[in-house]
């Protein structure tokens, strides 16, 4: 009788609890998933237990952390979540926001619209969990300036300092209306203004990016990166700046690659189950070596160890975070060397060292046919000291290339002064 009345009396109660029982049930049938391909993350694996981490409260946060990765059908809810989300008209998610042509866009927002908390900038109100805006980062954006002005400093050759918009940057036009971002082409250009030094000069690369883009995609629908055609719109853009010959897209045709279905970062933070996929362009350059911290292999996040055996790790292009495949993914110290530039010398090695970030390894291959040996940096994994690297080895150029967003909160550019 008691089982017949709380059918009657509370249904939802009841199927609440069946789900939810089922659930867990299917939970503990299948293996946890160390990796999301949708998200691009690891996922958290189940906790060990012990009587210390259960009284100091660990066990339970690491427990529940647990659980939200690992409950079965974690993929189709989300897309499900996604689904919803459009339907109710929802525009942004998780800081990015639904443009114009199916772009997705970041938000920077102007440092004035930071409201001062307790907890710093933040917004919806004083506690110690509220999320901050994505505003400008304005006291590292200073200290970054101050690094890359001692640098030019300190090291006697040509420096260029080129920072690329993203994707917004580039085109304004599409973003939601009303949506107060930063003005990127205002912001870098106040940037450059900072910048001093008499072997200091910047390059402008919002004006090339945008006449290129009414013609080709320079920048991803989907993801952070600017495309491999918009790197190359950049690269001759430096070289014309420094008087050099430069490849052009005609002669690199034989070599261009194309992989479908590259769904990016902006993808990854928003879910969105309408995202249009992008296809990623790479270029099969020949080289002659690669090394990446002076070996010929790279150690792989799982302990692994790959060979490199070119500009490419060619099986990441069959994964969802096909643009790892540039350059082996963000490593310390590569240097390539090729027979390719058009403007060698016989009997002379001329060098580039790039100090970038990851809008740099699309970028890099084309250097290829402007300087003999291409040697990149990446401050976030450099086992060498900057410093070092220029000391022991003769440089025709240094290019400092990052992307603003990346460049406005990097505690890493530091380490270019060491």
């Amino acid at each position: 009788m008691k089982l017949k009345k709380i059918l009657r009396e509370y249904p939802l109660l009841l199927l609440f609890a069946l789900v939810m029982g089922g659930l867990f049930l299917l939970d503990l049938c299948f293996t946890s998933n160390p990796y999301s391909e949708l998200e691009n993350r690891r996922l958290k694996q189940k906790p060990a237990f012990s009587l210390e981490s259960l009284l100091e409260n660990r066990y339970t946060k690491d427990y529940e952390g647990y659980i939200n990765d690992q409950f079965v059908g974690r993929d189709r809810w989300i897309t499900l979540k996604s689904v919803f989300e459009s339907a109710l008209g929802k525009t942004e998610n998780n800081g990015v926001v639904y443009g114009a042509d199916r772009y997705i866009y970041n938000k920077l927002l102007d440092p004035a619209l930071g409201e001062s908390r307790q907890n710093g900038a933040g917004f919806g109100g004083d506690g110690s969990d509220t999320p901050a805006l994505p505003v400008v980062n304005s006291a590292q954006l200073g200290r970054n300036v101050n690094f890359l002005n001692t640098f030019a400093v300190t090291y006697p050759g040509h420096v260029t300092a080129a920072i690329a918009p993203n994707s917004y940057g580039i085109r304004p036009e599409g973003l939601p209306a009303g949506l107060p971002n930063v003005n990127q082409q205002a912001a870098i250009g106040e940037l450059y203004r900072q910048f001093s030094g008499d072997n200091l000069s910047t390059l402008d690369l919002i004006a090339p990016l945008r006449e290129a883009a009414g013609e080709m995609q320079v920048s991803y629908r989907t993801d952070h990166h600017w495309t491999t055609d918009g790197a190359w719109v950049g690269y001759r853009a430096y070289c014309e700046s420094r008087s050099l010959p430069y490849v052009t897209l005609e002669e690199l045709a034989p070599y261009r690659r194309e992989e479908p279905g590259f769904l990016g970062t902006y993808y990854n933070k928003s879910k969105n189950f309408d995202a249009l996929p992008d296809t990623l362009v790479w270029y099969d350059i020949p080289v002659e070596d690669v090394t990446i911290d002076g070996e010929h292999t790279v150690l792989q996040t799982d302990g692994s160890l790959v060979e490199v055996t070119g500009l490419y790790q060619r099986e990441k292009f069959a994964v969802r975070d096909k643009y790892a495949a540039f350059l082996y993914g963000n490593n310390g110290l590569t240097v390539i060397k090729s027979g390719n530039s058009k403007a060698h010398r016989e009997g002379e090695v001329s060098r580039v060292l790039v100090i970038k970030d990851s809008y740099g390894n699309c970028f890099a291959p084309f250097l290829t046919y402007s300087y003999d040996e291409v040697w990149v940096a990446d401050l976030r994994n450099m086992t060498f000291k900057v410093s070092q690297v220029l000391a022991e080895n003769q440089f025709d150029d240094v290019l400092i290339l990052y992307n603003f967003d990346t460049f406005q909160e990097d505690r890493n550019f530091s380490r270019i002064t060491y």
